[in-house]
């Protein structure tokens, strides 16, 4: 009779064991999911970050170049034709 009742508390305490397990790992799943979209977040944020500096720095340089060609253009007395853009 002792021996069944060993292999009871044993069967108890193994699936007390599991059922923990089986909340840490449903939990550290969850936990991995949000660090992945978080992760997957961030990446997005840096990639239109970086895009938005360098459209920055051509609008930029695209100021800088029409003021240029409005100073020889003044300077000369004469036009040249309209650049074509196909931007936003």
């Amino acid at each position: 009779m002792e021996v069944v009742t060993e292999y009871a508390d044993q069967r108890t305490e193994l699936e007390e064991k599991i059922r923990s397990l089986d909340t840490e790992k449903a939990s550290l799943l969850a936990d991995i999911d949000s660090l992945k979209e978080k992760i997957a977040t961030l990446e997005l944020e840096k990639s239109a970050n970086e895009l938005e500096s360098q459209v920055q720095a051509l609008r930029t340089e695209k100021a800088v170049l029409e003021e240029k060609v409005a100073s020889y253009e003044s300077e000369a007395g004469y036009a040249l034709p309209p650049v074509v853009s196909g931007g936003v």
